[in-house]
């Protein structure tokens, strides 16, 4: 695979995007997950995913990269994310309809889960980026877990891969923060 040298610039960009996607979405599966959480239980977990995610955002800007070579990106690495971008996309809203179409919603966190799971692992190798497969593994086996815990019903499936996903991206925010 013929690969070219990110300028630093390019790198910096693409680990604070990183972090920051990986902030986003992390309080984005935190609250998806709450749903079994209720009263000033919620409120707190809550206000502590918002605090870990706005301090992921802060400190990216703050926090330099042990980054010890030069990111390495195939040829077409832009194209190659959107792939998998589109194709996550893709698959998510076929989860949903056929979900929904067969009654079986409890299992939709965990399906979806699975999927963003999944479209990590080749991300790894498009951002020169190798805790993205460790990403993906852990949302996968999250996401699992979502569905067999669907098996009680959306709450708990929810929960099981809402907060699941939420501990492996904030966990990935951290690592890519600090080695960049």
């Amino acid at each position: 695979m013929e690969t070219f040298t990110a300028p630093e610039k390019m790198s910096r960009g693409m680990r604070r995007n990183g972090v920051m996607i990986c902030a986003f979405f992390g309080l984005g599966w935190f609250i998806g997950g709450a749903g079994i959480l209720t009263g000033p239980v919620y409120w707190v977990g809550f206000a502590l995913a918002a605090a870990v995610s706005i301090g992921l955002v802060v400190a990216v800007h703050r926090v330099e990269s042990a980054r010890e070579r030069p990111r390495e990106l195939p040829k077409h690495w832009g194209r190659s994310y959107g792939i998998w971008i589109a194709f996550e996309v893709v698959l998510i809203a076929a989860a949903i309809v056929l979900c929904n179409a067969l009654d079986l919603v409890d299992f939709l966190p965990g399906v979806i889960a699975v999927i963003v799971g999944l479209h990590f692992i080749p991300l790894a190798p498009a951002f020169d980026e190798p805790k993205y497969k460790w990403t993906g593994y852990a949302m996968t086996a999250a996401g699992l877990g979502g569905v067999a815990g669907g098996l009680d019903g959306v709450s708990l499936g929810g929960a099981i891969a809402g907060f699941g996903s939420a501990v492996v991206l904030w966990t990935t925010g951290f690592a890519v923060l600090k080695r960049g």
